[in-house]
């Protein structure tokens, strides 16, 4: 997830968190938890989960301000030789996952593909 902040991607993250969380709890999910959602179905220790990687240890899904989340997929497509990357974000309200896609792909130099898969 990619938000205008650090704070806001990792809150915005907890979308996908929360959801994984449903699937193991029940085998299914209904629907993406909004982030308010999942602020309230989450433990702190959820919602603190790492989403940048730390002592050479690769989180579950990134999260940050571009620039971090720039200078982490280039890291990480350095260290495996990868050519192209695939992105895929779980958030629930459009404008916020529009607005992330829009923000990696300045911070990447590409033009984003403005079709929404959602």
């Amino acid at each position: 997830m990619v938000a205008d902040t650090g704070t806001e991607a990792q809150r915005l993250s907890w979308s996908r968190t929360a959801l994984m969380a449903r699937l193991a709890r029940t085998g299914t999910a209904a629907h993406v938890p909004t982030a308010e959602e999942a602020a309230r179905e989450l433990s702190q220790q959820e919602k603190d989960a790492p989403t940048l990687i730390t002592d050479g240890r690769w989180p579950r899904q990134l999260a940050g301000n571009p620039a971090t989340i720039r200078d982490q997929i280039e890291q990480m497509t350095k260290a495996t030789g990868a050519e192209e990357v695939m992105v895929q974000d779980v958030i629930a309200d459009p404008e916020a996952r529009a607005h992330s896609r829009a923000l990696l792909a300045q911070a990447l130099g590409v033009t984003p593909d403005t079709t929404d898969s959602a």
